[in-house]
């Protein structure tokens, strides 16, 4: 079993993202999918949206996974391992999260191995400097720690707010994988997708 960390803000796209490429991921693959989704509210709305996609969807509403939910979140991926036994699980955590904290977490997990796991941060090119500006902690932590950049959004954004993500990462010294993509326009969604399954 892999897993495959979805990381981003409030509003960068993730959901879309996902149900842009699962179903490619699938065709690539044969993997069986399983998706557990954590939704900072009271109504998981994006997870009745992946069902009727017909996506077997586990969620965690009302908290965190990172902080409030921890143990909920490692109780679920064991039932969802033991239940399903699929080859590839999708986390989606709220746009709060801090996905270096849901790795620390990984390490109290006692259920079916997981061989790996890659994490995949989306980024909202439009609002990239808003948010870098007003927390510019946790979008570093979320940069630094993906395996893959997806700089989402890029129907809407201007060339100067993608070549401000783009120089972020540069003036980080980060050496990842940086993807344009639009999830909504699906532009590039290929190519996020192989990069999720590390195709």
């Amino acid at each position: 079993m892999e897993l495959v960390l979805i990381s981003g803000f409030l509003g960068s796209g993730k959901t879309t993202m996902l149900l842009s490429t699962v179903d490619q991921i699938i065709a690539l693959t044969g993997k069986k999918v399983a998706i557990i989704k954590n939704d900072f509210g009271n109504v998981g709305i994006d997870a009745k949206v992946m069902e009727k996609s017909g996506l077997q969807v586990a969620e965690l509403p009302s908290g965190c996974i990172c902080c409030t939910l921890g143990i909920d979140f490692l109780k679920t991926l064991t039932e969802v391992a033991t239940e399903f036994h699929p080859d590839l699980v999708f986390v989606e955590p709220s746009g709060l999260a801090d996905p270096a904290s849901i790795i620390a977490l990984m390490k109290g997990y006692k259920g079916p191995k997981v061989e790996k796991t890659r994490v995949m941060i989306i980024i909202d090119a439009v609002r990239f400097n808003l948010i870098s500006r007003a927390m510019p902690a946790p979008m570093e932590r979320q940069l630094k720690i993906g395996d893959v950049i997806v700089i989402n959004k890029i129907d809407e954004a201007t060339e100067d707010q993608i070549n401000e993500v783009k120089r972020a990462v540069k003036v980080m010294g980060l050496e990842k994988q940086l993807i344009m993509a639009s999830a909504l326009r699906k532009d590039n969604v290929d190519m996020v997708a192989r990069a999720m399954v590390a195709l």
